[in-house]
């Protein structure tokens, strides 16, 4: 049975390319085009990893992760945020609100399938 992985990004373009990579990879994929949607797919979906947009209106990545880690079932999912943001800072926060890796935009698919394996191993 193939592992399922939430993708959480605003940019059509990026979640399109992206759900096609990971299909390719043999993930099976749910994807939500903004942050509230994807706290609810993570709650009601159970995915094994999510991958995580962090600039994205009304409710941004951070706020999300913040939210996942203080919830029940998807406390425990990893989550890997995937972002432009090439500030150090920026990896830091992710890292201290939970996040288990991290993924600078634009990425190769084979750049987001190490860290998917190695959040998933």
């Amino acid at each position: 049975m193939s592992r399922t992985v939430l993708l959480v990004d605003d940019e059509p373009d990026v979640l399109f390319a992206t759900c096609v990579a990971l299909r390719a990879m043999g993930y099976s994929v749910i994807a939500a085009a903004e942050g509230r949607e994807g706290l609810e797919l993570a709650e009601t979906c159970e995915p094994d990893a999510i991958l995580l947009d962090l600039r994205m209106p009304g409710v941004d990545g951070w706020s999300v992760l913040e939210e996942l880690r203080a919830k029940g079932t998807s406390s425990r999912v990893p989550v890997i945020v995937l972002s432009a943001h090439a500030d150090p800072s920026a990896v830091e926060r992710s890292i201290q609100l939970g996040a288990s890796g991290y993924v600078r935009k634009p990425f190769r698919a084979a750049e987001l399938a190490g860290a998917l394996e190695r959040v998933l191993a």
